[in-house]
């Protein structure tokens, strides 16, 4: 509930409207006057002008404008610019510990998605990994994963959604998705490692002691068990996202 404060003559404008039949209410008219605002704002430039401020994540700013992730990505290369997506430096990448939890944002499961990972997934799975996901995304996250590996992984249970449901987050002075919140409160909780290609997402996180790393490190884990082709296939794919690959990734494997 928010509250707006009106001047006499503003107040006395909308109950003419309303005496009129043109409202039920002063509130609708309220309402429908900041419909009628918001549609005229340029959400998408307010949310690029947040991003390059430095004050919001990737997936907030995507939120914000009400765009999907291939939407927001191609605004930004159309304005020739690249959001902070990937790693920067082999540092951020690592190899995944069968024994750890591991927590997937909503950005991660799209790029999983977008650059058919699915078979690193099937073979982490195979190996005893899963990955935990917000229950808030549940069916969004299913929709995409279930796309391509329906049966597999309600089978195997691969993928565990984690209960929102009692999660406190502190969303007013943080630019970061509920999602994302969720997501590092719960990785905090039970010392689980969150895997998100959003550079602002992972500098918040480690802020708050959670340890985190790029979907790359999926690769990394499995780099014994890929050729060196498939593995040249997959960051090929993740760079036309794009994503950023430290240059010696392939040096390190």
């Amino acid at each position: 509930m928010v509250e707006i404060e009106l001047g006499d003559i503003l107040k006395e404008k909308l109950k003419r409207l309303v005496e009129l039949g043109y409202y039920s209410s002063i509130s609708e008219a309220v309402r429908d006057a900041v419909r009628r605002f918001l549609e005229r704002i340029d959400l998408k430039e307010i949310a690029l002008n947040l991003y390059l401020r430095g004050e919001a994540s990737f997936q907030y700013i995507t939120s914000f404008a009400e765009m999907s992730f291939d939407d927001m990505i191609e605004y930004f290369l159309a304005r020739g610019l690249y959001p902070m997506l990937g790693a920067t430096s082999m540092n951020e990448i690592f190899f995944l510990d069968p024994q750890n939890k591991h927590v997937l944002d909503p950005l991660t499961i799209y790029i999983i998605y977008k650059a058919d990972l699915f078979e690193v997934v099937k073979k982490l799975s195979n190996k005893g990994y899963v990955f935990y996901i917000p229950s808030s995304i549940s069916g969004w996250a299913e929709a995409l994963f279930f796309r391509r590996l329906s049966s597999y992984l309600k089978n195997e249970g691969f993928i565990k959604f984690f209960d929102v449901g009692n999660l406190r987050v502190h969303s007013d002075n943080v630019k970061l998705t509920l999602h994302e919140q969720y997501a590092i409160y719960f990785s905090k909780k039970y010392k689980a490692v969150l895997i998100s290609d959003d550079i602002r997402t992972r500098e918040y996180a480690a802020k708050n002691n959670v340890v985190s790393t790029s979907v790359l490190s999926l690769i990394y884990t499995l780099q014994r068990e890929l050729s060196m082709d498939q593995i040249r296939d997959y960051i090929f794919r993740l760079k036309t996202i794009p994503i950023s690959v430290p240059e010696e990734f392939l040096g390190g494997i």
